[in-house]
């Protein structure tokens, strides 16, 4: 993501606004992959199968960016 601070904080103001369908976890079969969203602004954050080691990530990568960059 290359845009400004101001850029930025429009665009996730935008996403808040129009979150993305959510896939209901509990109603899927045993052995499906897990989704997992953003703490922010609620995009898909992560998609994982039962066999991940690591914690799933709780921000999207456009909020991940604007946390390192300290915005968020």
């Amino acid at each position: 993501m290359t845009m400004s601070k101001e850029q930025a904080l429009k665009a996730l103001e935008k996403r808040k606004a129009h979150p993305p369908k959510r896939v209901d976890n509990a109603s899927l079969y045993a052995g499906s992959p897990m989704y997992y969203y953003c703490r922010s602004c609620g995009a898909l954050a992560d998609v994982l199968g039962e066999e991940h080691i690591s914690p799933p990530r709780h921000l999207c990568d456009d909020c991940e960016e604007m946390k390192d960059k300290g915005w968020l």
